[in-house]
């Protein structure tokens, strides 16, 4: 039985929107030892973002995909390893497929690492993006009060009133506790 998190980037590991851009991104100091239980614990590592700025021009794609490289091999370096990055590189205006909370990225994961759906969970900062995104392909979610957790649980928490994160999280560290913890009364 294969299984995955799908894990927001800006927020949620670290930095935040206009991180990328200025190249400045920092992992939050949990981020990696979440990502690294995660792995010990069976889950493969999956990200899923939504990068705007480079449909607004702020960033070009290969900037973007520098400024990724370098972010996996410090994750690596890190003994850290990410199955796969997927990327929506659109504004909203585009009306694409693959935005967030659009499902068509993880439907696309899902089916390429032949995934057991109900061992996947979606860990993120936004209630409108990957809350939503878990309701629609009934995966477990967890909202991190990081990033934008708290104001999504609060300013936006109407755009998402329609459903609610299978559990609320300090942190990614909190999250992948939350997860094992459950796995184990499962068990």
């Amino acid at each position: 039985m294969k299984k995955a998190i799908f894990w927001d980037l800006l927020g949620t590991l670290g930095g935040d929107s206009r991180t990328l851009i200025n190249q400045e991104f920092t992992f939050f100091e949990e981020a990696i030892p979440a990502l690294k239980k995660a792995t010990t614990h069976g889950y493969l590592n999956i990200v899923v973002t939504n990068q705007s700025h480079i449909g607004h021009g702020r960033i070009t794609i290969e900037e973007y995909e520098r400024a990724l490289s370098q972010l996996l091999q410090q994750l690596a370096d890190n003994g850290v390893q990410i199955t796969d990055v997927y990327t929506c590189p659109h504004t909203r205006q585009e009306a694409c497929i693959c935005k967030k909370p659009k499902p068509f990225l993880v439907k696309e994961a899902l089916k390429k690492y032949e995934l057991e759906s109900s061992q996947c969970y979606i860990i993120g900062d936004s209630g409108t993006n990957d809350v939503m995104l878990a309701h629609q392909l009934q995966l477990k979610s967890i909202l991190v009060l990081t990033g934008e957790g708290i104001r999504s649980l609060t300013d936006q928490r109407n755009a998402w009133s329609e459903t609610s994160p299978t559990h609320i999280a300090e942190n990614s560290l909190d999250a992948i506790n939350k997860i094992i913890g459950f796995q184990i009364i499962e068990q």
